[in-house]
């Protein structure tokens, strides 16, 4: 879990909503995209 470090205690500003997918952005502009893939939970993020 290290690799999200960098949004820990970050404000969250928005979550978009898309199919099978969120979305949560964060307020220093990186985001944390959540999918669901064979019925498990899979989190990437991407840094400003």
């Amino acid at each position: 879990m290290a690799k999200f470090d960098g949004i820990k205690g970050q404000e969250l500003l928005d979550v978009e909503e898309g199919r099978e997918e969120i979305t949560l952005i964060f307020k220093d502009n990186r985001f944390l995209f959540v999918k669901v893939q064979d019925g498990k939970l899979v989190c990437d993020s991407v840094p400003e």
